[in-house]
């Protein structure tokens, strides 16, 4: 697979084999992101919808089509960082993808119906379906930050090596 020595001392290039990783773990978290708001797509659709599409059937097909696309490249990055000798990616939260369904949901829900409510004279309700979505998405977000306010990448490791930007 290797056509030259360059090639070869490429694999052992710490830049190198961080970009594979980086890569690979974003690839897997596009898939993610859109399995979860595929998954959205779903609930809404049945829920608000009456089972209706909320889509078009050509949106549906380029929809399809997209995350074919984006598991296989997510799968060939994953082969790539293991023919050069990446470490495996961290295992996935099997739970992952309907956990952020549940977060993709209610930001796309939760608005509504207090908007709809505020529109409707139901204001003093639709402040309350507001701040507790609000109080919600701080929580997870106070949840996500360690102690040093940094945010926390747990899908996707984002330490870059001290030497990406020096020439070789």
């Amino acid at each position: 697979m290797l056509v030259s020595e360059h090639q070869r001392e490429g694999l052992s290039d710490p830049v190198h084999r961080w970009r594979l990783a980086s890569c690979r773990d974003l690839m897997s978290v596009r898939v993610t992101e859109l399995r979860a708001a595929q998954g959205t797509r779903s609930i809404a659709e049945a829920r608000y919808l009456d089972g209706h599409p909320a889509l078009v059937p050509d949106a549906v097909r380029t929809w399809d089509e997209q995350l074919g696309s984006s598991e296989g490249l997510a799968d060939l990055a994953s082969r790539f960082t293991e023919l050069d000798g990446v470490g495996p990616a961290e295992p996935l939260d099997p739970d992952a993808v309907s956990a952020r369904t549940a977060v993709l949901l209610a930001d796309h829900v939760e608005p509504a119906k207090a908007t709809a409510l505020e529109k409707l004279g139901g204001g003093e309700r639709a402040i309350r379906i507001a701040m507790g979505w609000l109080r919600a998405k701080m929580t997870a977000q106070a949840t996500a930050t360690n102690g040093a306010g940094a945010t926390s990448t747990a899908a996707v490791n984002c330490t870059v090596p001290k030497n990406l930007g020096q020439g070789r």
